[in-house]
């Protein structure tokens, strides 16, 4: 048996194949910024896999880039998979490996989180590092949250998406400021976003989220085409396109979740 993982900030998927056979399975996002090591572990525990008979698991995760951080996940992992050869990667490089197989590219998340990278001869080689939901993040539901918020609080909507956001601001606050995983509750309000993004405040937003993201990540590298994965650029991918277009920069692909992708991937060359 293989287990393959893809582990965002806000959802994880799983997929067990055993020959012809894959079952699928969800979690929350395990990214090891966010959650400790007992929380990861208790998640995955809670899955009720056929530990003892998964020989191959390839975990692909947020907060996963840097060499330390793959190996106490590594480390982790291997406690409940006793019998498995594991393997950490990072996000980026399940992005790299869905969206472009073995060809040499340009790559990017955008999802509660984001990232850019180039992917040459099967090594994906980050533009920038990932500084996170507090620093970074730019184009990324998280980014929208917050410009969202902003707007809301400083009154610059109208009635009708003042009305739709239906809680008050003190409690909004109290939600934010008290949350476990801040950066997926600002991402949540992309819901709202998407169901107004023709209403003329909320296509302003949307447009000044994803320049910012293009004028900082895209710009200073001269990338000139590139392909995404997440659900940002899944479910904004025309307004996302629209903003490239003015930028004469090309959007080769876009999926919303590598997963199909990586079992293929996996099931190719494994």
């Amino acid at each position: 048996m293989i287990l393959v993982a893809d582990s965002g900030s806000t959802n994880t998927e799983w997929r067990l194949i055993d020959g012809d056979k894959i079952t699928r399975f969800q979690s929350i996002g395990l990214n090891p910024h966010i959650l400790n090591g007992d929380i990861i572990l208790e998640n995955i525990k809670n899955l009720f896999f056929p530990f003892n008979l998964i020989k191959k698991l390839f975990f692909y995760s947020s907060g996963c880039g840097q060499n330390n951080q793959k190996k106490n996940m590594s480390i982790l992992l291997q406690s409940l998979f006793v019998n498995a050869s594991v393997y950490v990667y990072s996000d980026l490089l399940a992005a790299a490996r869905s969206l472009l197989n073995n060809k040499d590219g340009n790559i990017a998340i955008l999802g509660t989180g984001s990232n850019v990278a180039y992917y040459k001869n099967k090594i994906v080689y980050p533009f920038m590092m990932s500084t996170g939901y507090l620093i970074g993040d730019e184009g990324s539901g998280n980014s929208l949250g917050k410009r969202f918020l902003k707007s809301y609080f400083n009154g610059d909507f109208d009635i009708e998406i003042t009305h739709k956001v239906g809680q008050n601001k003190q409690k909004i606050l109290n939600e934010l400021y008290n949350h476990p995983m801040p950066n997926r509750y600002l991402a949540s309000f992309a819901k709202i976003i998407f169901e107004n993004k023709n209403h003329p405040q909320i296509s302003e937003l949307i447009k000044l989220n994803f320049e910012e993201w293009i004028e900082n990540c895209l710009l200073p590298f001269g990338i000139k085409n590139i392909s995404l994965c997440g659900s940002i650029s899944f479910y904004f991918s025309s307004e996302l396109k629209k903003c490239c277009d003015n930028y004469q920069i090309k959007i080769m692909k876009v999926i919303e979740k590598p997963i199909d992708d990586l079992v293929l991937f996996h099931k190719n060359y494994d």
